[in-house]
C-alpha cells in the first residue's frame, strides 16, 4: 500500500505540473469546447469539410485535402483526383440517405464518402446503402468510403457487412492530418491557430491533452521495476473506483429522490464516461422505465419501453416529445425500444472531481431531467 501511495503522489505531482503549464499558457482556452462542439457530428463534419474544401475560406486551395489523402496512406484506394474540379458537400442527400461528407471529383466521377460517427449509432444498413449509391454513380475503384469514429471502431455488422470501407479515427488519423496542416498554414495565422485549437479540442475528447514531456515523465516513473506491481494494482482497480464514488456521493441522494417520487431506483454500474441507472414505477408495468444508458459510445437518457404490452401510440409519443422540448429538453429521438431519448454529455475526470465528489451538480442535472420526464408523463395516458 505504501508503494501505491508513493506512486500516486509522484503521478499527482506531474499531473499538477501539467495543469499549471496549461493555465500559464492559456492551453485550457478553447472556443470549440466553449461553444459545445463536443458531441455534435454535424458540427464536426462542417469543420472537417471546410478544411478539406479546395474552395474553402482558408485560402489554402487543395493543400489540406491533398495532405488528408496522403495521411490515409496505402489504405486509400482512389487514384488521380482532379483537385481543381473537386466539390465538398456536407449532409449530401441521396435516395439512399444523407452522407455526412461527400468529396467529389466532378470531372473524373470519383468520390470520397465520409461517415462521421463520434457517438451516434449506425442507422439501418447505412454503409450498405452508401455503397449501393456509390457503385451506381461512380463505379468500382472510383470511390472510397471512410468510417470515422473517435477511436477507429468498425461499423456494426448490419451497417457494414460486405462493404469495402476504411476505418479512420479522430484519435490518430484526424489529429495526425491536422498537425501536418499546421505547418501548411504557417503563413495563414488565423487558419493555423484555428487548426491548433481544434487539435487541442480533439485531444481533450480522446484523452490526449497532457503535454508530451509530462507523458514521458509519467511513463518513466511507471516503468521503474519497483513501481510496476503498484502500477498494475492501480490499473486493476481503476474502474471499481467509480462504483465506490457513486455509492458514496450519488446513490444515497438518488435513492432518496426516487423514494419521494414513488419510484424504485436501480443502480447498474459506472465507468469514467457514465453512470448507468434505472427508475421504475409500479403503475408503469414491466419494461417501461426511465433509464440513463451508455451504449454505442454515447451517453444518453430517456424512456425505455422493452415490452410490447405498453407501446405508446405515435400520437402520444409526439405529444410527449413536444412537452419535453417545450421544457428545454434537447432534441427528442425515438426508436423501436426507446419511447424517447436524448443525449447526455459524457463524464470526464473534471466532472467526477467537481460535479460528483465536490458538489451535487451531476445529481441535480439528472434530477432535473427526471422531473421533466415525470411532468411530461402527466399529460400521457400510459
Amino acid at each position: 500500500m505504501d508503494k501505491i501511495k508513493s506512486l500516486l503522489n509522484q503521478i499527482a505531482i506531474i499531473s499538477k505540473k501539467n495543469a499549471e503549464i496549461l493555465d500559464a499558457t492559456g492551453g485550457r482556452f478553447n472556443m470549440f469546447r466553449i461553444c459545445g462542439v463536443n458531441h455534435y457530428e454535424n458540427t464536426h463534419s462542417a469543420i472537417i469539410a471546410e478544411f478539406l474544401n479546395p474552395k474553402g475560406t482558408h485560402g489554402l486551395k487543395s493543400q489540406l485535402l491533398e495532405c488528408f489523402i496522403e495521411t490515409l496512406g496505402d489504405g486509400f484506394a482512389v487514384a488521380g483526383f482532379d483537385y481543381k474540379h473537386t466539390m465538398v458537400y456536407t449532409e449530401y442527400s441521396t435516395l439512399e440517405g444523407r452522407m455526412d461528407i461527400l468529396i467529389e471529383d466532378e470531372r473524373n466521377h470519383k468520390a470520397i464518402i465520409i461517415e462521421n460517427k463520434i457517438f451516434a449509432e449506425d442507422q439501418c444498413e447505412q454503409l450498405k446503402r452508401y455503397s449501393r449509391f456509390a457503385e451506381e454513380k461512380y463505379k468500382s475503384g472510383n470511390y472510397q468510403i471512410l468510417y470515422l469514429t473517435l477511436w477507429g471502431e468498425e461499423a456494426s455488422e448490419q451497417s457494414g457487412d460486405g462493404v469495402d470501407y476504411l476505418t479512420i479515427s479522430y484519435k490518430e488519423t484526424i489529429i495526425d492530418w491536422l498537425e501536418k496542416c499546421v505547418a501548411i498554414a504557417a503563413r495563414h495565422p488565423l487558419v493555423r491557430e484555428t487548426i491548433i485549437q481544434y487539435i487541442n479540442h480533439l485531444k481533450q475528447l480522446t484523452n490526449q491533452d497532457m503535454d508530451t514531456r509530462n507523458q514521458e515523465e509519467i511513463t518513466e516513473v511507471l516503468s521503474k521495476a519497483e513501481n510496476l506491481r503498484a502500477a498494475k494494482d492501480i490499473h486493476d482497480n481503476y474502474s471499481a473506483t467509480f462504483d465506490a464514488i457513486v455509492e458514496k456521493h450519488f446513490n444515497p441522494k438518488m435513492r432518496e429522490f426516487a423514494r419521494q417520487k414513488g419510484l424504485e431506483y436501480e443502480y447498474e454500474r459506472s465507468e469514467e464516461s457514465y453512470v448507468m441507472f434505472n427508475l421504475t414505477h409500479p403503475l408503469w408495468g414491466d419494461g417501461f422505465r426511465i433509464k440513463f444508458e451508455y451504449s454505442g459510445y454515447r451517453y444518453y437518457y430517456g424512456l425505455l419501453n422493452s415490452s410490447n404490452e405498453h407501446r405508446l401510440s405515435d400520437e402520444k409519443i409526439m405529444c410527449l416529445h413536444e412537452k419535453l422540448e417545450a421544457m428545454g429538453t434537447n432534441k427528442c429521438r425515438k426508436n423501436e425500444w426507446w419511447t424517447f431519448y436524448s443525449y447526455f454529455p459524457d463524464l470526464t475526470i473534471d466532472n467526477w472531481i467537481n460535479d460528483i465528489i465536490g458538489s451535487d451538480r451531476f445529481f441535480e442535472d439528472c434530477r432535473d431531467k427526471i422531473e421533466m420526464i415525470l411532468k411530461a408523463l402527466e399529460h400521457i395516458d400510459l
